[in-house]
């Protein structure tokens, strides 16, 4: 059973240039076998992600299609959900957006920036950045801290990756 918690705390606005001045960040680069523009597809359309995110539960867009800067969803994992909005939207190269809100506080700013670059034929190298400012207890113990969020990400990232190489197998 997962946690429910029905408490929100929100984040401090944060825009793109918040990846240039962000305090901390969490990079993770990956060579994905699949186009840019699959790649998007399927951070784009969220039903997959149980099947490549550890603690994955359910993603909600809040906001109608069609989906871009400025689109609203909800992204729940088991023990945290993440109330986000868009501000970075380019089909097959970026997917980028700010934490509005989360049901633990975390953090005080946070955004994820998801770039991805072609490489070769039928390739991508994806460049997951988290830009964050820690507060509370990531903020007391940032550095262990930084290595489990990281983790996660770098997890997510090998998950993605396998998941894509079944996607590329069933369909061929």
């Amino acid at each position: 059973m997962r946690f429910l918690n029905p408490f929100w705390f929100k984040l401090a606005p944060a825009d793109l240039d918040f990846t240039r001045r962000a305090p901390a960040r969490i990079e993770v680069a990956s060579l994905l076998q699949a186009p840019p523009d699959r790649v998007f597809e399927i951070f784009a359309k969220p039903e997959g992600m149980r099947d490549w995110i550890a603690g994955f539960v359910g993603c909600t867009w809040t906001s109608p299609e069609p989906h871009g800067v400025g689109s609203t969803r909800e992204l729940e994992l088991n023990a945290i959900t993440f109330r986000e909005h868009f501000i970075g939207w380019e089909p097959g190269r970026r997917f980028c957006f700010a934490i509005d809100a989360t049901t633990m506080p975390l953090m005080r700013r946070m955004v994820e920036d998801i770039q991805l670059d072609p490489s070769g034929a039928n390739a991508t190298l994806l460049r997951w950045t988290v830009h964050y400012e820690p507060r509370g207890l990531v903020q007391a113990i940032h550095p262990l801290a930084r290595r489990l969020i990281g983790a996660g990400y770098r997890a997510s990232a090998e998950g993605l990756s396998r998941y894509l190489l079944k996607d590329t197998a069933a369909s061929a």
